[in-house]
């Protein structure tokens, strides 16, 4: 119980560190691939990305915990902890569980911004917090639910077997 609390702890002190300058710099790529102005600058909050829109105006975005997917994986984790590593399973097993979740989450996290990002950037600046609303915290249970129903399958059906 102890190797996995200490796994958890770990994986969020990198998640906490250096996820959003991560998150910022890869949104920046991605929107740079698809010839759109970006800039990004990091801050002592979160950082910072400037994007030039069709219109000609810019979307100011501060890459907070919930933009960056720190939150979402959060809930994850406490998940996890508090109900996965009961089950009579290979430590290791559930670590590189959670480490594939926390990916799946951080990757989740990058498509739902840059999908927002971009129908901002077609449609104007007040586009983006209905996107960013239908693309948010709103569908974070689905991945969250699809790697907990993975996992329980995997794991219990050593069991079983």
């Amino acid at each position: 119980m102890l190797l996995g609390i200490g796994a958890v702890v770990l994986s969020y002190l990198v998640v906490w560190s250096g996820s959003r300058l991560f998150m910022a710099e890869a949104v920046s790529q991605l929107l740079s691939a698809g010839r759109i102005s970006v800039a990004s600058f990091p801050s002592s909050d979160a950082p910072l990305l400037f994007v030039k829109l069709l219109d000609g105006s810019t979307l100011n975005l501060l890459l907070t915990p919930q933009r960056s997917g720190v939150l979402s994986v959060t809930i994850f984790g406490l998940l996890f902890l508090l109900l996965m590593y009961r089950l009579d399973e290979s430590m290791w097993l559930k670590i590189a569980w959670f480490e594939l979740g926390l990916l799946l989450g951080l990757t989740w996290s990058l498509i739902r911004l840059s999908i927002a990002i971009f129908v901002s950037y077609f449609l104007g600046v007040n586009a983006f917090p209905v996107a960013e609303f239908l693309t948010g915290p709103i569908t974070d249970i689905f991945w969250i639910l699809t790697v907990w129903s993975l996992m329980l399958s995997n794991l219990g059906s050593k069991r079983r077997g």
